[in-house]
């Protein structure tokens, strides 16, 4: 039975096992085909129809060159452009190394804050407990509501709607949403600042860029300690994974290649993730109703 609306966020929170398990206990080989499906789950979940990013064939506009208005000082602008999107040494699901467009957006400078989420949702779900730290714990569908709340707090066209009992995404909103994986990936890999073909961070010191398996002790740490990429990007990599807007699916089809049910998109590699985890081509995904300790989100908006 489908629940209609955002009440379906308040049953899936109050269910058991919520705040247990992490996903990197999922993943104890580097094979995509041999990484565990995340748990079914318990109640029918609505399909949103979100268009995907990376197909926009349009060239980038002459106005996508600069910012069309003040960026907000918690968003970092990243000027559009083509990349190659993918990993052609990387597992099956990174496979093949693509051609995308991508077209200007705002970001968040660091994953949503403990005190950034309590604010505006009168909850903090987190597992390790500090204002500065990254939420943590909450599902892709607790982050949408995140993301059209801050929208209606700054005025802004939200960009999700519940309608029929299924999610749907308005592109010509100029509200907050969840990035891309395509948008993520190419902020990941510093945009048209990287070299072509980089994948970042291979070949730099990951103990000064990321909280990791090697460095974490085993939980979150403060967004923005480490050093941020060349766009000022903080903990693209590590300290909790961040769900995107896609489902998870393989880049020549849309059929699942690593995962029994369909699962969203995640990225970044977090607090208990080894360091072949963090690349920016790594893929992964998570069950959209579930949260986990090591698994957050960051806020984007397009440049409309």
């Amino acid at each position: 039975m489908k629940v209609p609306g955002f009440l379906f966020l308040g049953i899936l929170l109050a269910s058991a096992g919520y705040a247990e398990g992490t996903l990197d206990t999922k993943m104890q080989t580097p094979s995509v085909r041999e990484k565990a499906p995340e748990p079914a789950p318990s109640r029918t979940i609505p399909v949103p129809e979100v268009p995907r990013q990376e197909q926009a064939q349009e060239e980038p506009s002459q106005e996508e060159d600069h910012a069309l208005e003040p960026v907000p000082e918690h968003l970092v602008w990243v000027q559009g452009g083509v990349f190659q999107m993918g990993n052609s040494a990387g597992e099956e699901d990174e496979k093949p190394a693509h051609e995308v467009r991508i077209r200007s957006f705002m970001i968040g400078k660091t994953e949503v804050s403990q005190q950034e989420y309590q604010a505006l949702m009168r909850d903090n779900p987190s597992r390790f407990k500090g204002e500065a730290l990254p939420v943590e714990q909450v599902s892709w569908y607790d982050a949408v509501e995140y993301c059209n709340k801050l929208s209606q707090k700054e005025g802004l066209r939200p960009v999700y709607i519940w309608r029929d009992d299924t999610l749907h995404a308005d592109a010509a909103a100029n509200g907050y949403r969840l990035p891309s994986e395509a948008e993520w990936e190419y902020a990941a890999r510093e945009g048209k600042l990287a070299p072509a073909g980089a994948v970042y961070p291979e070949g730099r010191d990951l103990s000064s860029l990321a909280w990791y398996a090697e460095n974490s002790d085993n939980k979150t740490h403060e967004v923005a300690m480490k050093v941020p990429n060349s766009l000022g990007l903080y903990d693209m990599i590590g300290n909790v994974w961040e769900w995107c807007g896609d489902w998870y699916g393989g880049y020549e089809t849309e059929a699942s290649v690593a995962f029994s049910q369909p699962v969203r998109v995640i990225r970044g590699g977090g607090w208990n993730s080894k360091a072949q985890y963090l690349r920016s081509s790594y893929r992964h995904g998570g069950d959209p109703s579930k949260g986990y300790s090591d698994l957050g989100f960051r806020v984007l908006r397009s440049a409309l």
